[in-house]
């Protein structure tokens, strides 16, 4: 009996939970813009936002988001949000298309538990 050698690759990847509350206007947006400049030049490729502690926000969080996921896509990563509760679903209401589409993407996945997110063309989630 001949066994034969199976090669087993682990590759560890560190994931970046952002943990997002309050009220994101001028102050809190700016806090926010901060924090994710630190994690994105300390080389993020995967970051996750959870935005359910958001009490209100308008479209410059989705502006930071756009930007966020087009970086961490070009290192061959990707955005997922998490949490997206009324203050958030409330602004997009207000969004424009291109904006509605990212959170729709970075967000779907998680909605749908059984289905595996797979990279997009242009960086962004999709099933």
């Amino acid at each position: 009996m001949l066994l034969q050698s199976t090669s087993v690759t682990v590759t560890i990847e560190r994931v970046d939970l952002l943990s997002v509350a309050g009220q994101l206007d001028g102050q809190g947006l700016e806090r926010l813009q901060s924090c994710v400049g630190e994690l994105l030049d300390g080389g993020a490729r995967f970051v996750v936002a959870d935005l359910s502690g958001v009490a209100g926000c308008d479209g410059r969080l989705f502006d930071l988001l756009s930007k966020t996921s087009y970086v961490v896509g070009r290192r061959g990563g990707w955005l997922r949000l998490v949490g997206l509760r009324s203050p958030v679903l409330n602004a997009l209401d207000q969004a424009a298309l291109p904006d509605v589409l990212l959170v729709y993407r970075a967000s779907e996945w998680a909605s749908h538990g059984s289905a595996e997110p797979q990279e997009a063309s242009d960086g962004l989630c999709k099933t």
